[in-house]
């Protein structure tokens, strides 16, 4: 009874929870360049240019390093809007609004 119990349980569970907005780097820029989360919230950027290199940072809030693949996450515990910019395309820019 108690495997039943412990299957019951761990299937009911569903999958891990994923970011709460996804950032797409491609063709050098950011797709969407703007989302909302909520205090809490994850977003992932996604790197997916070709192998061109990218940095997503925001000046003493995170940094993802520069890199050409993979992805970036970060959680935001405060509310504010956070300005962030590719240190490679200076030019490449967006935010994250964290609503409380």
């Amino acid at each position: 009874m108690a495997a039943v119990a412990a299957l019951a349980a761990t299937s009911c569970a569903g999958p891990p929870a994923g970011p709460d907005a996804e950032v797409v780097v491609r063709d050098v820029h950011f797709e969407p360049m703007n989302v909302t989360v909520p205090v809490g919230g994850t977003v992932r950027w996604t790197f997916d240019d070709g192998g061109v290199l990218h940095h997503v940072g925001s000046d003493g809030e995170f940094d993802s390093g520069i890199t050409a693949d993979g992805s970036f996450e970060h959680t935001f515990d405060t509310p504010g809007v956070y300005e962030y910019h590719c240190s490679v395309h200076r030019y490449m820019t967006g935010t994250v609004t964290v609503t409380g």
